[in-house]
Order: C-alpha cells, then structure tokens, then sequence
C-alpha cells in the first residue's frame, strides 16, 4: 500500500492541475463505468459507461452522492446508506473488498453490481477520496439464476419419472417370478426369464435416474454401511452383468485374491457401480472378446480393475468420462446404450466411500482399464 501511496503522490507532484481532474482523462479511456469522488461524496468525474449505467439525468448528477445510482441494497434487498457504500469507506480511508450489491438506476432498472473502491492521497498523504469503478453482473447472475433453476426442474423431473416408472415392477417380477416356477412349458418359463432379466435391467436404469437427480454433489449419495465380504459385492455385481456378456459370447475373467476378505461398505453401492464399470467394459468390447476383472486388498485399501480390450477412450476425451450424460462410441457395429450416468454414478459411490476411480486407455481401439480404490478393507473373517 505504501508503494502505491508514494507512486500517487509522484504523479500529483509531476501534475499541476490537482485532484481529482488529473484523473479525468484516465477515467474517460476505461472500457468499464469509472467515476472519481470527493472526501464529502460528491462525484466530479465520470465516464460515458458510469452515465449510463446510472441512467444518469442533468438533476440526478448535479445530486449524486458516492455515485449515480438512486439508492442501493444488500442482496437481500434490504436499504444501504449511502454513507456505508464501497466509495464512502475508501474515502475514509478504508480499502473495501469488491463488494457486489443491487443498485436501483435513476432510469428505475434494478441491477446487479460489483463496486471496487480505492481511496486517493494527495501529495501530502492527505485522503482527497475515492477512485470507484463498477462491474455489471445483472446477466451473468440472471444466467446463473436460470441454469440453477433448470438444474432444480430437471432433477425433479428425474425423481417424479424415477417413482412413476418404478411403481409396476414389483408386480411384473413377482408375475415372472410365479410363471419361471409353475409352468410346465420350456418356451413360456423361456420367456418369464427374459421379463425377470429385463425387469431387473429397467430397474437399474431407474436407480441411475434417481442417482442422476444426486450427482452434482457425490457425497449427496446415501450409503449404508454394514460388514460384508468380497464375494458378497462379487455375487451382486456379477449377476447384474452376466447376461449381457454371455449374449455377446463374452469373457468375462475374475481373479480374485480372497473372497472372503471383509469389507465395511455398503455392497450394494459398491456392486452398483462395480455393474456399471463392468457394464460399460462389455458394451465396448467386441463380441468373444476378454474381459479381465482383478479384485484384491491392499492393506485397508479395496482395490478393483477392469480391464477390456475394446473401442478404447481418446486422449481429449478422457477428461470427460465422469460427466453425467456422457456418451461415447461403443464396439463396431454396436449402438450406444444407457443413459450415459454409469461412470458418474461409479464415481458418486467410490467418493461417498472415502475412495477414488481412475479411468486409462492408451487411445481408440486400445481397449480402456478402469481402477476403483475404496478404503474399506478390515482384514479376512
């Protein structure tokens, strides 16, 4: 502050025609609304950008104090005294932070603005007032205003379809369920199989859309944490995949140091988005292809890879992966599936977990390895 105190004394000394209209012809060039105001409030110089985003009139500047605008208010819209504005603090010898405040203009638009207020010495380190000038961030946080109530329009969306779409499962899996277990004929229990099977897979797909309602913030997603074992999460997970990759004649290699290494998780989540992981590495391999998953303990550390040979990542777009509603190119031949949550959702439960993932491919074609870490390891039962 000295630093700068002593540079403004230079340039008053070097000027002859004092403050503050040594500063007129600075204030004009700035592309921003800049104005120059006296020790007692009253404004001498401003620029066409100030005039204007004042809706300043011929009364209005020969009354301004502190500034041009009519009043201002918090942003709770409650009255601030002029006398407590930015400009009137540095003229006392304050240096107010950026302070961002609703200004009613003289025109009666209601903005929203950032003031930033600097006092200015004299030659003899006397407070001559304050040098101001303003932000315009109406439209930014209209904007913002408008993105975040999207936001909240689509999240109710998404729990309203989620419960409305869940409502009639119960009752198809229990029909399939009954027609699997009393009918005689191969072709009808055949096709009770395919219900169960698509039932199970629509009812993921509207976890994920509950999920998605949550993914803006991880650690928003509910955990329940009990003790288990590997092979729990391992039975769960597997089941969720193992159709679709033995329709696509799939390998699906598990290597496994210890089932029976107990976990303190929720393992449910964690199958969850173990499934989503393992779904995504079939969707992008190619039929009859490998895919390997490795689970092993390290530790206290519960750590999981899949690794497939498939469509591979890009290097620009790998940086994206976790985005929700990200969707990218699957095996030749193959159409996109899913709604684009299932890494997202992998990633929300590795975090609500106190864990991380990790997602690497060597570029497209050279198929994608995904690790999962989760400190949730307590040694072997």
């Amino acid at each position: 502050m000295e630093t700068n105190n002593r540079s403004l004394r230079r340039e008053f000394a070097r000027l002859d025609n004092g403050w503050p209209e040594s500063y007129a012809w600075a204030i004009e060039q700035m592309p921003c609304p800049a104005y120059c105001c006296s020790h007692d409030g009253a404004v001498i110089h401003r620029n066409a950008s100030a005039k204007r985003i004042w809706g300043e009139t011929q009364h209005s500047a020969q009354t301004s104090r502190w500034d041009g605008f009519a009043a201002l208010r918090d942003l709770d819209g409650q009255p601030l005294d002029k006398d407590d504005s930015p400009a009137a603090l540095a003229a006392a010898g304050d240096s107010p932070v950026p302070t961002e405040l609703l200004a009613l203009c003289q025109d009666g638009q209601l903005r929203r603005v950032v003031i930033h207020a600097k006092p200015v010495f004299d030659e003899q380190g006397a407070i001559m007032g304050a040098l101001c000038c303003l932000t315009d961030v109406s439209e930014k946080r209209r904007l913002q205003e408008r993105a975040l109530g999207a936001a909240n329009a689509r999240d109710d969306f998404l729990g309203m379809l989620a419960h409305e779409l869940r409502n009639p499962l119960a009752p198809i899996m229990s029909i399939a369920g009954a027609l699997q277990l009393s009918n005689a004929d191969p072709k009808i229990a055949k096709m009770a199989t395919i219900v169960q099977r698509q039932t199970k897979q629509l009812a993921r797909f509207i976890t994920d859309l509950l999920d998605a309602s949550r993914v803006d913030c991880f650690c928003d997603l509910q955990v329940e944490i009990r003790v288990c074992t590997e092979d729990d999460i391992l039975a769960l997970a597997l089941d969720a995949v193992e159709p679709e990759v033995r329709a696509r004649k799939q390998r699906l290699v598990v290597e496994v140091n210890d089932r029976d290494a107990s976990l303190r998780c929720d393992p449910e989540r964690v199958a969850q988005a173990l499934g989503n992981v393992l779904r995504n590495a079939s969707a992008f391999t190619p039929d009859g292809e490998e895919i390997c998953l490795r689970v092993f303990v390290e530790g206290d550390v519960l750590r999981v890879e899949v690794v497939d040979c498939g469509a591979g990542i890009a290097a620009e777009d790998l940086p994206h992966v976790f985005e929700p509603f990200e969707r990218r190119a699957v095996a030749p031949g193959r159409a996109p599936e899913g709604a684009g949550l299932g890494l997202t959702i992998a990633k929300g439960v590795c975090e609500a977990h106190g864990g991380s993932i990790d997602v690497r491919s060597a570029g497209l074609g050279l198929g994608t390895t995904v690790s999962l870490a989760l400190p949730v390891a307590v040694g072997a039962v």
